[in-house]
């Protein structure tokens, strides 16, 4: 059926050299760690950087968003881009600003760990419904957190005049355009790397910002699913603030600077570039014509089955899976035949005939098995809901796991945190794996995707300041 190319499945085994994340005894609820931490040796292995970036002295505003459709070139003309979208779940609220919630490992009568309990602010039923979130009774427990303390503690100020600019539909051409420019722009502080290509032939990049040569590396990663393109732009907005931030930043007094050459952090803002195209434009912006007719028979196959009643138009904007209708997340070697799966290929909710069968699977699996990059932690991005999901059956580490969890929770200002069962994602086969570290999913905004532009402003403050947060973290471990 297939007459494109497809790469093999590489090897899942990693490096000999691997550092195995260490347990961590208690859960990290304040920002604090000694600046010697960050006094080592720039020289093991780092890179000098060279040319002060000027950032302002002041928190400066970032320009009006601008409006584009999958261009080569900026566009100022703003773009109709929302389609009609499946409705939210029920139940919506809304947790109290500057609050988080924290989890607590009981015992049940057995003597045995009992569930771990979910905490929330506000009664009522959960409307994220994100990745394998089963409606557990658990004992609810509530502990207040302060957001404000990372914004404070934090000399990382908004780019004036930013080369990434908030828009309805952020494209992949734009996205690439975007880092070809913030590559020429700084230089040495950002390696780009290609880890893999999509079914259609679009690049998967692995951004990496710092010493590549660092003994602690931090994987974040979004757009594994088509229709949640606007966590692509958070976190390329999330690199160009790092950037401009590099050389006259801080956090709890540390400088980036130093702090870059003791973490790298490695953004993997779009992996599946196809997905998010077919959810934006329609797979008339597919190249290949055995893709578009397989798109096509997804259609067919969705709706003669009662999955959907929705237009093409309607159906394409909801596109999760990649350009062969698997999705992603899915996809991955962990608990995959336990997983739920539609018989067929579809926009949403079919796992593969076999788990990493898909090149952007294996783009993100070949990434982590990489043995040059000692991973201390793992983060990422999804939608809807405003959750955290950072467990799994068998989860080799879950107490480090949970740590992250709430520390995430409290810099998002709120984000609740719910356990997850199921399989097939890449955050559960990170944590199955034989060299698992600390890994747990962000689910932004509290809309059905494709969300409108309007959620961004939110889930931009709430996560604008994740990436430095999890480097202090991992520093410290």
């Amino acid at each position: 059926m297939r007459n494109y190319n497809r790469k093999k499945h590489l090897s899942a085994g990693r490096g000999a050299g691997r550092r195995l994340a260490v347990l961590a005894g208690a859960v990290m609820l304040a920002f604090a760690s000694p600046l010697s931490v960050w006094a080592e040796e720039a020289d093991k292995g780092g890179d000098t950087m060279e040319s002060a970036v000027m950032v302002p002295a002041f928190p400066g505003g970032q320009e009006e968003s601008q409006g584009t459709s999958e261009p080569s070139a900026p566009s100022s003309g703003t773009t109709d881009g929302t389609a009609s979208s499946e409705p939210a779940s029920s139940g919506s609220q809304t947790t109290e600003e500057g609050t988080a919630t924290k989890i607590i490992r009981t015992e049940n009568g057995t003597g045995t760990a009992a569930s771990d309990t979910v905490s929330q602010a506000t009664s009522g039923t959960d409307y994220s419904l994100g990745p394998g979130f089963a409606n557990q009774q658990t004992t609810q427990i509530q502990q207040s957190l302060d957001q404000s303390s990372a914004a404070s503690n934090a000399q990382i100020y908004d780019v004036t005049n930013p080369v990434v600019k908030p828009v309805e539909k952020y494209s992949y051409d734009q996205m690439v355009q975007d880092i070809n420019t913030l590559k020429a722009k700084y230089g040495s502080k950002m390696q780009v790397n290609t880890i893999g290509t999509s079914l259609d032939g679009r690049a998967i990049y692995d951004c990496i910002i710092g010493n590549t040569s660092a003994p602690r590396h931090i994987l974040i990663q979004g757009g594994i699913h088509g229709r949640e393109y606007l966590n692509p732009l958070l976190l390329m907005q999330q690199m160009e603030l790092a950037l401009a931030n590099y050389d006259t930043g801080s956090f709890n007094g540390n400088p980036l600077s130093s702090m870059f050459s003791q973490v790298a952090v490695h953004f993997v803002p779009m992996t599946n570039p196809d997905g998010v195209t077919i959810s934006q434009f329609g797979p008339d912006r597919i190249r290949s014509q055995a893709l578009k007719d397989t798109i096509s028979t997804c259609y067919v196959m969705d709706t003669a089955a009662g999955r959907t009643t929705d237009d093409t138009a309607a159906y394409f904007s909801k596109w999760k899976a990649n350009a062969e209708g698997v999705d992603l997340n899915l996809n991955f070697d962990a608990l995959w035949e336990q997983v739920s799966s539609t018989e067929f290929p579809s926009y949403s909710g079919y796992k593969g005939t076999a788990p990493g069968t898909e090149p952007e699977t294996q783009a993100l699996m070949n990434l982590y098995n990489d043995s040059r990059y000692n991973w201390k932690a793992v983060i990422h991005y999804h939608s809807m809901g405003d959750v955290i999901y950072w467990d799994i059956l068998g989860n080799k580490v879950q107490e480090e796991s949970s740590e992250l969890a709430n520390l995430m929770s409290m810099v998002t200002g709120g984000y609740r945190l719910l356990p997850s069962e199921g399989g097939g994602g890449y955050k559960d086969w990170i944590q199955l794996s034989s060299s698992p570290v600390p890994s747990v999913t962000l689910e932004t905004g509290k809309v059905a995707c494709p969300m409108p532009l309007s959620e961004y402003s939110t889930i931009w403050e709430q996560n604008r300041l994740t990436w430095v947060v999890a480097m202090e973290w991992v520093a410290t471990r």
